[in-house]
């Protein structure tokens, strides 16, 4: 297989060469590993329920992580393989800045790791006319 996108790297890696601790970090104070395979798989689930969803190549969909978290590279890897545009975000920003970041680059979703940076999100959806939430 010729390696022409990002992606493709991980699909290279599980057939010639799987990793059983490809990415790893602490939950509730143990270290979990997720494989190569656990990661093509779960990024390959990520982009079936956006197209399931209706969301097209090139469409944009932000992500908001407070912390460095294997399910972020999975996500972005996700978007990716279906050409869906990632547009990182930091969690630290204001409603504002989201709200401004969120409408400039016309994403249509976003995903987020916590509470925090949910109601963050939520406070400003009015403000987001070309957003999806969902429940």
């Amino acid at each position: 297989m010729k390696l022409t996108r990002i992606f493709d790297i991980l699909t290279v890696q599980v057939e010639k060469n799987p990793i059983k601790k490809c990415l790893s970090m602490k939950k509730n104070g143990e270290w979990e590993a997720t494989s190569t395979h656990e990661f093509l798989n779960k990024a390959n689930q990520i982009s079936s329920a956006f197209l399931e969803l209706g969301v097209k190549p090139q469409d944009k969909i932000a992500l908001i992580t407070s912390a460095n978290r294997t399910e972020w590279s999975i996500v972005d890897i996700g978007i990716l393989q279906f050409g869906g545009i990632t547009v990182p975000l930091y969690p630290t920003i204001s409603s504002a800045d989201y709200e401004y970041i969120l409408n400039h680059s016309e994403s249509t979703y976003c995903i987020v790791s916590d509470k925090e940076i949910f109601h963050k999100v939520s406070s400003i959806k009015n403000k987001l006319p070309n957003a999806y939430f969902l429940p």
